[in-house]
């Protein structure tokens, strides 16, 4: 299992969780790599490029982290995940007008439930609540 997060959450998110992360997680649930999306594309890549390329890599499977819903481009976004079966969760719009320590903090909370429902099921496509005591919303 491979996560990326997208370039609207902090650079810093992705190495801080990996390291966080490193043999936490059960065996049949092992995350492989947690990266940034810069460190895969360039950052001006357009969203339907990268989630392509990603979709189209053999034998990976990755899970997007962002708190863009990818509703632009009348769907295609949203078309190319289904046909790759890309696994997305997008923080609600509540995250984006938190401080940064709040937010790095609530995410956190939010990861290993995130990891385990990623885990649990493919080509999921979740809205993550600003309170950890709510559930994922599906979108």
């Amino acid at each position: 299992m491979n996560f990326i997060f997208d370039n609207n959450l902090p650079s810093a998110w992705p190495t801080a969780i990996s390291h966080l992360s490193k043999d936490k997680f059960e065996a049949h649930c092992r995350i492989d790599e947690v990266i940034h999306l810069r460190e895969k594309f360039d950052a001006r890549t357009p969203d339907i490029e990268w989630l392509t390329a990603l979709g189209q890599e053999k034998g990976t499977q990755w899970t997007i982290i962002s708190r863009d819903s990818f509703r632009k481009q009348n769907g295609a976004e949203r078309q190319v995940q289904r046909q790759y079966g890309l696994s997305v969760f997008v923080l609600q719009k509540s995250w984006a007008s938190k401080p940064y320590w709040e937010m790095t903090s609530q995410f956190i909370q939010w990861w290993p439930r995130l990891v385990a429902q990623a885990c649990e099921t493919e080509r999921v496509a979740m809205e993550v609540p600003w309170v950890a005591s709510k559930r994922f919303t599906q979108i």
